[in-house]
């Protein structure tokens, strides 16, 4: 696990900020939604208060040996005699227009592989490529928002995460497990290819002995891979019948001058 901290300046006691957590794009597989991820990406280099983490599995990355792997799944722009490093940069030139607005981005379970079987970090190389924090598989992240000598810190949990639910019920069940475990204003996992969020409120007692309440508020953070397309070719997500994916990201907002934060599904 990671530990980093981001300072963010900000000028009015309206300014709101908005943090998406992108991950699971899956590029180089013929699955990826490439128009709608770019779509996205030119959404936050156009929004002033926005910024990004990434979740995690940004690339595909199965390779001939891997047993998921099935050529008739490789987009065709990928070079089939290079097929880790063409999507490696696909990825930095997706998010070069946004790196500066970058909080870190976390690895997952497909650049974790490549790298333990092939010997590939790509996570490491689109990390040093973009010039962002490389938060590993799971990190706390503390955001200090700035205006002249007042200071709102947040926490920040953010994991590629892990688990196969497949129903409502279990995707909850895994996000709230995440929200109870590591204690942070903001929770986000990746990994489930699903949009789900939560809040969690509680009361504390204040070293004044005033009661108040926090809220923290948590996330799956969706998918840019489509589980099902005009193909006779099945994804696995298909021949395991899973249920079509939602594609997008939730986003949270940062309210500075009200110290509160919130999530929401875009």
């Amino acid at each position: 696990m990671e530990i980093h901290q981001v300072r963010i300046k900000y000028t009015s006691k309206k300014d709101v900020f908005k943090l998406y957590p992108l991950g699971d794009v899956h590029c180089g597989a013929v699955q990826c939604a490439e128009d709608a991820i770019k779509a996205k990406v030119k959404q936050i280099q156009e929004d002033p208060f926005a910024l990004w983490v990434g979740m995690g599995d940004q690339a595909d990355l199965i390779v001939p040996h891997d047993p998921r792997w099935d050529v008739m799944q490789i987009a065709p722009w990928v070079e089939q005699t290079n097929i880790a490093e063409s999507q490696r940069k696909w990825v930095v030139k997706l998010y070069e227009p946004i790196k500066d607005k970058c909080i870190g981005m976390c690895s997952g379970n497909h650049e974790d592989s490549i790298r333990i079987y092939n010997t590939q970090d790509i996570h490491l190389d689109i990390c040093r490529d973009l010039g962002v924090k490389n938060l590993g598989y799971s990190a706390f992240v503390r955001l200090f928002f700035a205006r002249g000598k007042e200071v709102y810190a947040i926490d920040c949990h953010f994991e590629h995460g892990a688990g196969g639910a497949q129903t409502d019920g279990g995707k909850i069940m895994r996000l709230n497990i995440g929200m109870n475990a590591f204690d942070a204003d903001i929770y986000a996992m990746g990994h489930l290819h699903d949009k789900k969020v939560n809040s969690i409120t509680r009361l504390h007692l204040t070293e004044n002995f005033q009661i108040k309440q926090k809220t923290r508020v948590g996330a799956i953070t969706g998918s840019w891979y489509k589980a099902y397309i005009e193909s006779p070719y099945p994804s696995y997500a298909e021949k395991k019948g899973y249920r079509p994916t939602e594609l997008g990201c939730p986003v949270f907002y940062i309210y500075p001058n009200k110290r509160r934060v919130s999530v929401a599904l875009e």
